[in-house]
This record gives structure tokens, sequence and C-alpha cells, in this order.
């Protein structure tokens, strides 16, 4: 799908390997609460992918890779998500500070997508 909204044209010929899925939408943090020294949670939520990069159907989504932490491009934690269903995670046990997400999808072969556009929140 073309972001401009113009059509894309699609070879009709078999990949000779799985193309990448695409990057789902960025995260979106909900509000968080006022800050506190206590822990925190923070909700993400996403759209998932409905097409591999190279424009094929994506019919194989297996789930999704949250990355973050406390530096702009700098994920130190990933969380795996097997299950391709889900659109939205709580992260548990944060404590006051800024915190950056991206996330990407992988299908059944493995194969991982590129990482979404980075959102930040401040706890």
């Amino acid at each position: 799908m073309n972001t401009d909204g113009a059509a894309t044209t699609v070879a009709k010929r078999r990949p000779t390997t799985d193309p990448a899925p695409p990057a789902p939408s960025s995260p979106a943090p909900s509000s968080p609460a006022p800050s506190s020294n206590e822990p925190q949670s923070l909700t993400l939520t996403w759209t998932a992918p409905e097409e591999n990069a190279d424009g094929t159907p994506l019919l194989d989504l297996s789930g999704y890779k949250i990355r973050y932490g406390t530096a702009s491009g700098s994920y130190a934690q990933v969380v795996t998500l097997n299950n391709a269903g889900l659109n939205r995670f709580v992260v548990d046990n944060l404590s006051s500070g800024t915190y950056y997400f991206a996330i990407t999808a992988y299908n059944s072969a493995g194969t991982e997508s590129q990482l979404s556009g980075e959102v930040s929140t401040t706890l």
C-alpha cells in the first residue's frame, strides 16, 4: 500500500524467499499517570500490517517484538509477542523517566520487519 494513495503495481511472480512483513504502525502509548516514585504501567497499541514490504498479502504474520529504552534509538529491552492477533501490550514496572518505543512484526519464517516509527512518553 502506498502512503500517498497512489496505486502500487505488483509483479505476479512467486518470491523465492519469504518477504519481510512491513513495520506495524508506530505504537501509541496511552496517557501515563502523573509522575511518582512507584513503578508504573503503560499500554501500547498498534495496527497490524496487512501486506508484506513487497506489496503481497501478509498471510503468515506470527507476532511482534516491542523494543524500548530510555534513550532515543537505543532499545535495551525487547518483548517478544508470539501472537499475531494482539494489538496492545501493557509494559509494567516502569520507573519515572522518558521511554522510547518501536515495534517490529515477524512472519512464520522468522523474517522481521523494519522498525516502526519511534514514539516516546514521559512518566
